[in-house]
């Protein structure tokens, strides 16, 4: 548990590992905490016993926490201040930028080199296993972190053809089916199929730091239709690669992605289908998946300088499958810089 005062020097207490923190970590006072029931006698021993006003991260801290400090702390009121974090966290330091930009280079070599391991008939949770590997050998720590309540990222989507349509419970416009209820996402026992896409959004965590990308492949030819909606997701990310610059709000973003996507005949199936659609465009990305900002309606807050965000136009039709391209971006002092190195095309295998 870290506690910072208002002045003075923060506490970072820690019930286990008390050595590990001491040499990992850069704070100063790092104390063993042996229970949360001595949270208060520790506090008490460096000068903060009688607290009035705490701020904590409400929006994760589980309930029986949030009583049990309240137990604790009786005169004190708490205060909401998550969306204070996750605001000052929209900006990224050079030193997370640095972070960002590994993890991109480990996702451009995992595309780079999945296409020549992909073989047809090979099933998603192959593919999906491949990418893994190639991530981990790169420093991959495993895992992808969402802020979202009850929600879960495994390391890749891996959907060939109608798979890529299957709806879930996960707040994003491509799910999957996965291979059990207990996980309803990503890869599953769908096979690669000659002349049907497959679609891979991929992620990369580095030293807690997260990269996005998704790419459509193909073994053959894309149908006429999805490959008119790829140039079509292309095309938007273009656009908005040219109009981006501090200044400009995330929801406009959104609007003019919905706008190129209906001029194209092809609203309908932009950001998902029937009740799968959602109302978004991308979202910040760094410590966790599902940063600030979101490029949705009414988030109307201008861009800023170091924001780092994914923007990801996709399309989704039923019968047929999913394309789309994902990027990570960083708005510069006049623009905007992908980080992101992969080509936007469709990649052939």
């Amino acid at each position: 548990m870290l506690f910072i005062p208002v002045s003075g020097t923060p506490l970072l207490m820690v019930t286990k590992s008390l050595s590990r923190a001491s040499d990992e970590s850069p704070l100063e006072n790092i104390l063993p905490l042996s229970g949360r029931k001595a949270l208060l006698p520790l506090l008490t021993d460096h000068g903060y016993g009688s607290l009035k006003r705490v701020g904590l991260e409400l929006d994760v801290l589980p309930a029986a926490q949030y009583i049990g400090l309240g137990q604790q702390f009786a005169q004190a009121e708490f205060i909401d201040i998550s969306p204070t974090i996750r605001q000052l966290r929209m900006i990224k330091s050079a030193y997370e930028v640095k972070q960002i930009r590994r993890a991109t280079t480990v996702v451009d070599t995992d595309y780079r080199e999945i296409g020549k391991l992909i073989r047809e008939g090979m099933p998603e949770i192959e593919v999906d296993g491949l990418l893994a590997s190639l991530a981990r050998r790169q420093g991959h720590m495993g895992t992808m972190r969402m802020r979202g309540w009850n929600q879960e990222m495994p390391t890749a989507h891996v959907l060939v053809g109608e798979t890529g349509t299957g709806l879930s419970c996960c707040e994003t416009p491509v799910n999957g089916i996965g291979i059990t209820p207990a996980m309803p996402q990503g890869a599953g026992f769908g096979r690669v199929v000659r002349n049907q896409p497959i679609y891979i959004d991929h992620g990369v965590a580095i030293n807690g730091y997260h990269s996005d990308q998704t790419r459509t492949l193909v073994m053959g030819k894309l149908d006429a239709t999805l490959a008119r909606a790829h140039a079509c997701s292309r095309d938007i990310l273009k656009h908005l690669e040219s109009v981006i610059r501090p200044g400009i709000t995330a929801e406009s973003l959104f609007e003019t992605a919905r706008q190129m996507a209906a001029e194209s005949g092809l609203a309908d199936h932009f950001m998902g289908h029937g009740e799968g659609q959602v109302r978004f465009l991308g979202h910040g990305i760094g410590l966790e998946i599902d940063e600030l900002p979101v490029m949705a309606p009414r988030f109307n807050l201008p861009l800023e300088e170091n924001m780092v965000f994914a923007l990801e136009p996709k399309f989704i039709f039923p019968g047929l499958g999913t394309v789309g391209i994902e990027d990570d971006y960083r708005v510069t002092a006049d623009g905007v810089e992908r980080l992101t190195l992969t080509e936007q095309e469709i990649l052939y295998i």
